[in-house]
């Protein structure tokens, strides 16, 4: 009898927000784009360098999703960490955030190595946007292609993946905003 054997894969977790819909609007508040020359999206990552003023607040609104996130990591990541959470201080996190309309985009990029990624769909239309694409990190075996996949998600979904996983925002082709916040929580 043939058993097939997956050697290679890589997951990303899915996490539903608690209490998305007191949290969203919350979350809106503290957002403020500024004009910049970059034309993909709006965004306040070089405006703030990964740390804006609002990430206190972030966490405080956040605090259970994140402890929920840290939790299931330090799970996953226990025989290298003997149990011990390698995240636990909030010092080194990262947050910035992006919002996305008519023909704005995130072309294909990674976080580096050492993190987990993270991204938060606080406006998201599951009939107007795409959620995020990601890229193999190897050609199929038989083929050579890179394979793409997008999971499904839904506003209030926040997905965790690898840092070094290549991954894009594709185009926007609607006027109805798509924001998301994006973090890095570092494993070192």
């Amino acid at each position: 009898m043939n058993q097939p054997l997956m050697l290679f894969a890589i997951s990303i977790l899915k996490f539903d927000v608690i209490d998305w819909a007191n949290k969203k609007p919350k979350l809106l508040e503290l957002l403020k784009f500024e004009h910049d020359d970059n034309n993909e999206c709006e965004t306040d990552y070089f405006q703030h360098n990964t740390r804006p003023p609002y990430f206190d607040e972030w966490v405080n609104i956040m605090k259970e999703d994140l402890d929920n996130i840290a939790e299931e990591f330090t799970a996953g990541l226990s025989d290298r960490y003997n149990g011990d959470c390698p995240f636990a201080s909030l010092d080194k996190w990262q947050l910035w955030s992006q919002r996305y309309s008519n023909g704005q985009h995130h072309g294909a990029h990674n976080h580096g190595m050492m993190n987990i990624s993270c991204v938060l769909y606080v406006e998201f239309d599951e009939n107007e946007h795409e959620a995020t694409t990601f890229y193999s990190p190897f050609p199929n075996p038989y083929y050579g292609t890179i394979g793409k996949a997008t999971p499904p998600v839904k506003e209030g979904n926040i997905i965790a993946f690898p840092s070094l996983l290549l991954h894009e925002c594709p185009v926007t082709l609607s006027t109805t905003p798509r924001t998301i916040m994006s973090f890095n929580i570092p494993l070192l």
